[in-house]
C-alpha cells in the first residue's frame, strides 16, 4: 500500500511540474501590413455577462498590451472588445462553458474601423468563478494572439523556476 501511495505522489508531481511547460509555436513571418501598435482596449457586454468575465478579461488584455514593445512605427489602434454570447451546458459533473466575442481595431488618427473579427472560445469547469477566469484568458490569449501582443499570462512553475 505504501509503494503505491509514493507513486501516486511522484505522478502528481511529475503531472504538476510538466503541465507547466509550453511547446514554443512555430514562427510565422507576420505580414507588416496586418501588424498594429495596439494602444488601449476597451472589454463590454450585455448586462447578463458576467462581471467577473469582463474585469478579468479587461484586465489580462490591457496586461498583454503594456507587455508589448514595438521596434518600427505601426499604425496606432485602440480595440474594442464585446463578448456578445455566452452560454452553459451541465454535465453530470460540472459544465462546459462558452463565449463568442467580436473583435474592432479601430485606428487611433482617424477613428477609422481597421478591422473586426469574430470568435469563439470554450472550457469545462465546475463552477461559474472558475470557469469565468479560464474564458478570459482564453479570450486574452486569443487576442494577443492575433494582435500579436506579448503573452502577460499568469507564471506556471516552470516559468518562475525558469525564466
Amino acid at each position: 500500500m505504501h509503494a503505491s501511495s509514493l507513486r501516486l505522489s511522484v505522478a502528481l508531481i511529475a503531472l504538476l511540474t510538466l503541465s507547466g511547460f509550453r511547446m514554443a509555436s512555430g514562427e510565422r513571418q507576420s505580414d507588416p501590413q496586418l501588424l498594429y501598435d495596439v494602444r488601449g482596449a476597451f472589454v463590454s457586454a450585455r448586462p447578463d455577462v458576467s462581471r467577473r468575465l469582463v474585469a478579468d478579461t479587461d484586465r489580462l488584455v490591457d496586461d498583454a498590451i503594456r507587455a508589448t514593445f514595438r521596434q518600427k512605427s505601426l499604425p496606432r489602434t485602440v480595440l474594442t472588445i464585446r463578448i456578445v454570447e455566452t452560454g452553459y451546458l451541465p454535465l453530470i459533473l460540472g459544465g462546459r462553458f462558452r463565449a463568442k466575442v467580436t473583435v474592432e481595431a479601430t485606428a487611433v488618427g482617424n477613428g477609422e474601423k481597421i478591422a473586426t473579427g469574430t470568435f469563439a472560445v470554450s472550457t469545462f469547469a465546475l463552477d461559474q468563478a472558475y470557469a469565468d477566469r479560464i474564458l478570459a484568458l482564453r479570450i486574452a490569449e486569443r487576442v494577443s494572439m492575433e494582435f500579436r501582443l506579448q503573452d502577460a499570462g499568469p507564471s506556471t512553475l516552470a516559468t518562475a523556476l525558469f525564466p
